[in-house]
């Protein structure tokens, strides 16, 4: 489970993280995350130099938002994807948008 952790990461680092979780998950094992949106405007998703696509540099921390065909992207290969949800939460002090997926590793190599 990874909530809200994955967003410090060029996008090849990110890539590369979920691939890595991917292989030390046995086949049909679940991982669930929380990503940032790109509508997360309350918490970095605007206004701020950006260090590449939908990164950027948020009160001196690298800072990525997700969008849907990012978040299709990362689970393209090897993962059947069981949930996908664009959510917003009031959890925190003002509102923020997220997604929420729960993705399963194929039973069989892709």
């Amino acid at each position: 489970m990874a909530s809200l952790s994955l967003h410090y990461f060029t996008w090849s680092e990110t890539l590369d993280l979920v691939h890595r979780i991917q292989q030390t998950l046995s086949r049909g094992g679940l991982f669930l995350c929380r990503l940032n949106s790109t509508e997360d405007k309350n918490f970095g998703a605007a206004g701020h130099p950006e260090i590449e696509p939908n990164y950027y540099l948020v009160d001196g921390q690298p800072k990525r938002f997700f969008d849907e065909n990012s978040v299709a992207e990362l689970f393209a290969s090897g993962w059947k994807v069981l949930s996908k949800e664009h959510q917003t939460t009031n959890k925190y002090i003002r509102s923020k948008a997220l997604w929420e997926v729960i993705a399963q590793r194929d039973a069989y190599p892709t």
